[in-house]
Parts: C-alpha cells; structure tokens; sequence
C-alpha cells in the first residue's frame, strides 16, 4: 500500500508539473504581453519578404547562388546563411536579416516611438513545396558576401536627351555616352554599321536599354523581362541593329 501511495504522490506531482508546464505555454503564446513596436517592425519587414519571393517566382530561379544574388539586392534584405543547391533536388534553405520600421501608437494614434529592427526569417524552397518562417533568431556569425547589381535607374532620359545631338558615328556616340558619367560597372557596347549606330547598356540580367541613332534621330527601347530571359534575346548592340530591335 506505500508503495502503491508513493507512486500516486509520484504521478500527482508530475502531473501538476504537465499542468504548470501547458499553463506556461499557454500564457507564452496566448497571453504574454504584446510588443506593438517589434510586431509593426516584423509586419514591415515580411513585406520586403514578400518581394523577395516574387522575384525569385517572376525569375524562374532555381539555384542557391541566384537565390542568394537575388535577395541580396533588395534594400534591407542581408543574407545570413544559404544550405543546398537547387529548389527541385536538393532544396535550398535562406535565413534572411530584413530590416523592419516598427512604430507603436499611443491611444490617439500618435506615434509613442519609432526604430528601425533587424528581423529574420527562415525560407524553405523545395524540394516538394516552399515555406517560410517569421521572426526566428537570428544566427550568430558573419553574413554571405553578394555583390550588388548596378542600375540604369535614371538613364533613359539622359541617354536620349544626350543622343539627340550625336552624329550617327561610333565616336560620336561614345563621346556622348562619356558625359553621362554612368556607373563603371554597366557594361556598355557601342557598334556601328551601314550608317547607323547600335548602343546596350547592360546593370542587370532584366535591366537593359538599347538604342540606335541614324541620320533620322536617336530611338531607345528597353527589352521586356520576357525577352531578356535566359535563352532569349542578349543585351548587345548588335540587337539595338537588328530587326528584333522595338519589337515587344
């Protein structure tokens, strides 16, 4: 009968410890004191994820190096650790540092405070299907190295108003692509053939502007996202000359 008693004391006590330990839970979950500030900040920083993921759909990316490059080009966005290799094999996994604007009100709405935090999120992509998770801790260590892409933001303007007085020659165009004073890092081709001069400027895979310049005037076109996919049309003068050049 002691023995039996010990063991009825035994399980009472474990099981008042299974009932703490759920009321715990339950109150860490349910009822612990909210942080308007931090949930505002976790709020903005999962829209910036939300465009992330977009591009990696609208890119047809599949590979962890393009995963990587990608998100790293978003303002805000750092990325802190990559695992696999690609989306339908192996999977591949990104934990992502994006920094939030968080902003708690006061009862009338006015802003009590306001600071920029770093939240990080975990993005499972394949094998079988993709997810995603919020506000996880961060992970100590040093963040992977992305170069950043140059743009052509703001060129075309410039480009066309500065071809508008170019003579249709390869030296006459280049001169006037010389005072733009474009990023370094944009890869520029200039041709000339049968009086006509072909221009591409290149940042990006999907940032391109072309233009071509005849006696008649300068025409600018950029290539639609389609069209500059891999596989299909290249950034290159050659093309500003060709047929395929304004057509969508």
């Amino acid at each position: 009968m002691r023995a039996v008693s010990r063991w009825l004391v035994y399980g009472s006590v474990a099981l008042c410890a299974v009932v703490a330990l759920l009321a715990a839970g339950t109150y860490w979950f349910f009822l612990r004191p909210s942080d308007p500030l931090h949930d505002s900040a976790v709020a903005d920083a999962a829209t910036k994820v939300d465009a992330v993921e977009q591009r990696f759909d609208y890119d047809h990316i599949y590979q962890a190096d393009d995963f990587v490059h990608s998100a790293g080009q978003h303002p805000d966005v750092t990325v802190l650790s990559v695992r696999g290799e690609t989306h339908w094999q192996t999977g591949v996994t990104l934990v992502l540092r994006v920094v939030g604007h968080g902003v708690e009100l006061g009862a009338d709405r006015s802003v009590i405070d306001e600071r920029d935090v770093p939240i990080c999120f975990r993005l499972e992509l394949g094998p079988d299907e993709d997810s995603r998770d919020d506000d996880i801790d961060c992970p100590a260590g040093e963040p992977v190295p992305v170069s950043r892409d140059p743009s052509l933001r703001g060129v075309d303007d410039r480009l066309a108003k500065a071809l508008e007085k170019a003579e249709p020659t390869e030296a006459s165009v280049r001169a006037a692509l010389a005072g733009l004073g474009i990023d370094p890092a944009v890869r520029q081709e200039v041709l000339s053939q049968g009086g006509q001069v072909g221009v591409a400027l290149r940042a990006a895979q999907y940032d391109c502007l072309m233009a071509r310049v005849t006696a008649d005037g300068a025409r600018l076109w950029r290539p639609s996202h389609t069209q500059l996919a891999p596989g299909e049309l290249s950034c290159s003068a050659q093309v500003a000359l060709s047929g395929v050049f304004g057509r969508n």
